[in-house]
């Protein structure tokens, strides 16, 4: 073959490695488009669950919340099955995967209430912000690491919500939500 170059072992092992690493790249970029829709969707749930915790009776809170937990895990459910998940480089059965990890937190998080019965309800407030914003910073690590900035600001703004406007944690929560809506812009715009 006149003309042509050779390649070495190690240029193609080099070739192989660049297409491997913009093909993942490219499959988590996918993953924050289809991600981002439902981050904003969770915010809008989140707003609203905490403004109900800020307006209503103590005895309506678990309730409306779990109300807005089915209608959130559906609606996630249904974004993520829209966003094709598969072209997105998502394993098959990550409809179900999503659907049982979203199952798994919701008993977790009741049962934590269930077993600990946190008798101050800025605790019981801040509960879901701490786990969310763990949970997504966890996630960030492994897979996606715009998801851990997420998780960090999450978990942030619970403390300083926490902490410092306790007496109005749950509008400082709701309006915390807000940052969820901006990362989801942020993740699915990019």
């Amino acid at each position: 073959m006149e003309g042509a170059m050779a390649i070495t072992r190690n240029e193609a092992a080099a070739a192989l490695s660049d297409i491997e690493s913009t093909q993942r790249r490219g499959m988590t970029l996918r993953g924050y488009r289809v991600g981002g829709p439902i981050l904003m969707m969770w915010s809008l749930i989140w707003a609203t669950g905490y403004l109900t915790m800020g307006l209503a009776p103590p005895e309506l809170w678990l309730p409306v919340w779990l109300a807005l937990d089915v209608v959130g895990v559906a609606a996630a459910l249904l974004l993520a099955r829209a966003g094709k998940p598969e072209a997105a480089g998502a394993p098959p059965g990550m409809t179900w995967r999503l659907l049982c990890g979203s199952l798994s937190m919701m008993v977790f998080a009741l049962s934590v209430f269930w077993v600990m019965k946190p008798t101050d309800p800025a605790a019981a407030m801040a509960f879901p912000g701490l786990l969310i914003g763990v949970i997504y910073a966890v996630v960030g690590f492994w897979a996606a690491p715009r998801y851990a900035l997420i998780g960090g600001l999450m978990f942030g703004l619970t403390l300083v919500g926490y902490f410092l406007f306790q007496p109005w944690l749950p509008f400082w929560m709701a309006a915390a939500s807000g940052a969820l809506f901006l990362s989801g812009v942020w993740l699915w715009r990019r």
